[in-house]
């Protein structure tokens, strides 16, 4: 009795892989059966037509540029202290206060606006700049993202 019963199991066993295989080769075959017209319709689905490569191309550009854009620069918790207190900042950091570079916050809340007198006199601002001083230094530096256009010392070195 036992031995029919190993023969059952190992007939199963043996069939099993066979009835698998033809069930995969089942799936393989209906999808040779689409024809010519429905695997063309597919194909052009499939393919990224020129208008959505260059739709594509012109936002991850974009988007590299962003990242290769400079970032803010935070002062070290020290730094930002002595800042809020009113001191000046050392010198390697005064130097770093340079045009493209990006105005800490702290740095910048510490700015003075230069007086109305002296705005009146200068010419037309840049639309979305102002102007301010830190410490001997005057900035002309963008009102949103606080980058720095330009800068010069009020006192300079001979």
């Amino acid at each position: 009795m036992w031995r029919i019963a190993l023969l059952v199991l190992l007939a199963l066993a043996v069939s099993l892989p066979t009835y698998a295989k033809s069930s995969k080769h089942e799936k393989h075959t209906k999808g040779e059966r689409l024809n010519k017209q429905q695997q063309a319709e597919r194909s052009r689905e499939e393919v990224f037509s020129p208008a959505e490569r260059n739709m594509i191309r012109a936002q991850l550009q974009q988007e590299e540029r962003k990242k290769k854009q400079k970032k803010h620069k935070k002062l070290p918790p020290g730094l930002q202290k002595k800042v809020a207190r009113g001191k000046e900042l050392p010198p390697g950091w005064q130097k770093k206060i340079a045009p493209g570079d990006s105005l800490d916050y702290q740095v910048y809340r510490q700015g003075l606006s230069l007086p109305e007198e002296i705005l009146r006199r200068l010419p037309q601002q840049p639309t979305g700049s102002e102007i301010i001083q830190v410490d001997d230094r005057i900035i002309r530096l963008n009102s949103a993202t606080r980058t720095i256009l330009d800068v010069f010392n009020l006192n300079p070195t001979p």
